[in-house]
């Protein structure tokens, strides 16, 4: 964090981006604290996998500190940041490398194979414990759809962009981002009908929490979606 925290926390983004470019080194920091969250959450959810996550949320952040100067202002800070996320992860799968694990993998353990959990950092009673594994099978079936389906999907339904956020993220036109996001929210809805059918009860789309938001609300669709 930035020596005096108090006195960043006060300035919009664009100011702090100024101060940047002025030579106030503390002023990224500040930027950074603001957005992390957000950027290995994200991260995580492309790729599925936790330290890969964190690894890209940093090459992230260094190379949006490289390249500030482009920054114009044109989207938000945050949506910049995921553009260059988004693009940075692109390039991992064009050259292969990619997370050998998956949100729903499973480790062995003295008594087998378990399913592998990822804590939040707070304990909380079995009702809070029974909703993290929905939302971990649910990632690991977001997982399992197509590139360009799940970016959407994660950006708009789980990190809470909007359609127009997502379309400069993604660099497509708004149409094909509605299409993309229809075509997953479709996709996953057959997957979990059939995860039920073989374990009946287990999902209650209403109940299945993914990053703090009702996963189940939004599989459902938007009003906004035209």
């Amino acid at each position: 964090m930035p020596a005096n925290d108090g006195e960043y926390k006060q300035y919009e983004d664009k100011t702090l981006i100024g101060m940047h470019t002025d030579g106030d080194e503390h002023a990224f920091e500040e930027l950074v604290f603001r957005y992390e969250r957000m950027i290995v959450a994200t991260a995580y959810r492309l790729c599925g996998d936790r330290e890969e996550g964190e690894d890209l949320a940093q090459e992230t952040f260094v190379k949006a500190w490289r390249g500030i100067s482009g920054y114009r202002g044109q989207a938000s800070f945050g949506t910049w940041l995921a553009a260059i996320l988004t693009n940075t992860w692109r390039d991992r799968l064009r050259k292969g490398q990619v997370p050998k694990e998956s949100l729903d993998a499973t480790i062995e353990g003295e008594e087998g194979a378990i399913p592998k959990q990822y804590s939040d950092g707070a304990p909380g009673p079995e009702s809070i414990a029974e909703e993290k594994e929905q939302a971990d099978h649910l990632g690991g079936m977001i997982q399992t759809l197509k590139q360009e389906y799940k970016e959407a999907l994660i950006l708009r339904d789980i990190q809470g962009f909007s359609y127009e956020e997502v379309a400069d993220i993604l660099g497509v036109n708004l149409g094909t981002v509605k299409s993309r996001i229809n075509r997953a929210r479709a996709q996953l809805r057959e997957k979990i009908l059939a995860y039920q059918e073989l374990n009946p009860g287990f999902f209650r789309l209403n109940q299945v929490r993914t990053d703090g938001n009702k996963a189940g609300d939004r599989i459902g669709g938007d009003t906004d979606e035209g």
